[in-house]
Order: structure tokens, then sequence, then C-alpha cells
């Protein structure tokens, strides 16, 4: 997707609007912040029928009758309210630090990032948007292990400014989304941590179609090539939320990877397999993901490839 920046009046107003409520956000006391957030969210549920009635599509395809009416819509409301609360948490990101991390988040699986850790060769942790997901980089920050993540710039450039700020008060690198395989190299390389969000649809011209929830769908094949490449070691990671400020970072076992010395097909296999691990993140908590995102947009093409590693060849997979 190109990024659509955007200047001007209308943008440095909807700064504005923005700037103004997340500083109440940051000022109130936590209880009144979360019910204005909780409140955004339920009101946002009732009136954003798009975004409501795209989460329910998303819902009932990736479950398959396994859920009912009553259950897709509860799930569909909750998603609403995880938003809510994460607009506050991210607003209000800037208040945790060293001293009070612990009050609010817990890490399970510290020992695969050890683990990983020394074999020296890098780490790529592979994520979604699940829970309160911008205070993962944080979290890994404040730990001693700053991450570099891979972002697309918000359309309105003020707004990108500041949401970069907040990301890399702790010493997070934001590293933009184009052009960006040789930094993440060259960060690997050096034995550092890189995070990917990898659970979003993108163009067939960037990604190759694996099984999400049992449907094709188009996913980044960068971290896979990426560790191919470097031999870095790559854990699934997400936060889930376990209670209304409360958090737990969850950091599984290392994938292996899989190698047969053709390109092209351990690119599509790891893909795959990176994406049935964020899948298993997902299913955990199904309630704190990005259901409102259009996850299986973009549909195979008879005919497609991925740029430098099978260029000018048929890959009759997507």
């Amino acid at each position: 997707m190109k990024s659509r920046s955007r200047g001007g009046v209308a943008a440095y107003l909807e700064y504005l609007l923005v700037a103004g409520l997340a500083k109440g956000l940051f000022y109130l006391p936590s209880s009144v912040a979360y019910y204005i957030g909780e409140g955004l969210g339920a009101v946002l549920y009732r009136v954003d029928r798009k975004h409501r009635l795209i989460a329910e599509e998303n819902l009932r395809r990736a479950f398959n009758g396994e859920l009912s009416s009553q259950e897709i819509a509860e799930l569909t409301r909750l998603t609403f309210i995880n938003l809510g609360r994460t607009v506050v948490e991210t607003c209000r990101i800037l208040k945790i630090d060293r001293e009070n991390f612990r009050q609010f988040i817990r890490v399970e699986g510290y020992e695969h990032f050890q683990q990983a850790k020394r074999r020296g060769k890098g780490i790529i942790y592979i994520t979604a948007h699940l829970g309160s997901w911008e205070l993962l980089p944080l979290a890994s920050a404040i730990m001693g292990e700053p991450l570099s993540i891979v972002t697309r710039p918000l359309d309105n450039p003020y707004l990108d400014r500041v949401i970069n700020r907040l990301r890399t008060a702790w010493g997070t690198r934001v590293l933009p989304k184009k052009l960006v395989m040789s930094a993440l190299v060259q960060t690997l390389l050096r034995g550092e941590s890189v995070g990917i969000l990898m659970d979003q649809n993108i163009t067939w011209k960037e990604g190759v179609f694996v099984d999400f929830f049992g449907m094709p769908a188009c996913t980044a094949f960068a971290p896979a090539l990426l560790a191919l490449r470097t031999d870095a070691s790559v854990l699934p990671a997400a936060i889930v939320r376990c209670g209304r400020d409360r958090h737990t970072i969850l950091i599984e076992k290392e994938i292996p990877l899989i190698r047969t010395g053709r390109l092209r097909a351990d690119v599509v296999a790891n893909t795959a397999s990176f994406t049935r691990a964020i899948e298993a993140l997902v299913r955990k908590e199904p309630s704190q993901w990005l259901w409102v995102h259009r996850r299986w947009k973009t549909q195979p093409r008879a005919e497609c490839h991925v740029p430098g590693v099978d260029a000018g060849t048929r890959n009759p997979e997507l």
C-alpha cells in the first residue's frame, strides 16, 4: 500500500484534536482515562457500521461455524473496547518506566529470548496487532533489548512525528517500511533484535499467499527472507491484556527454519510456518486482535513472483 502522507490545514487541525485528547488522557486519573477510552470504543462499535461489519465477517470466516451470531457480536464489541483501551495506553505510554514497569507488564517465556540471544545471530520477533501492541517494543527497550521496528508512516505527518517520538522514547529504533531490508540485515548481523508485525493484508507484489485461519492470506515474506539470509532466531511474541491495565508478554519458542536449498519454496514454507504461530497467538485472545482490518482483501492471481527471490518465474502456489 502506498503512503498517502498529507499535510496542510486539515491535517494540522486533525493533529490538534488528537493531541488535545491525548493530553487529556495522559493527565486524567487512570480510572477516568480508561472509562473514556472504553466509552469511545463502545460508541464506535455502535456508529462505525463499516468496520463493525468487517469484523463480524472476518470472525464468521475465521471460525467457520464455530461461533454463534451472539458470540460473534460480543467478540466484535470487545474488539472495539480493546481498541479504546489501547488508545488510552498509547497516550499514557510515557507513564511506564523502569521503576513501575512490573506493576503493569509481566513476561512469559523470557527463557526463549535468553536462548536465542546466546546464539548471537540476532532475533526476529514476529508479532501481531494483538492486545496493546504499542507496549511491546516499549517493554523490550525497558528490559534492555531495544528493538528496531518496521512501520508504515501515518497519513498525517504531524501525528506520525508524535507517535514516533513516543515509540523511540526508550531507545526503540523506527524504520520506515520503504527500502528497509538492508537496514534490517545489518541490525541482525550485529546480533540485535527486530520486531515485525506480519498480520496485515498487503499487495501481492509484497507478499506470498499462505493459510491464515484456513484461508489464503497475502503475507509479508520479509521475515522469512531475513531469517534465511542472516540465520537469525525467529521468535513469535505478542502482548495480551489480562485485566484493564495489566498485560502479559508472551515469547514463544524459536521456530526452526526450513532450508531445502530452493529459496522461493523456503520463503513460502517459512512464511506459512510463521503465520501458523501468529494464528496461534490470535486464538489465545481473539477479542484482542484487529478484526476490523480486511486481512483477506488481497486474493491470489494466476501468476506472481517474490521480488529478489524468483523474479521472472511462475509461482503456481500463489
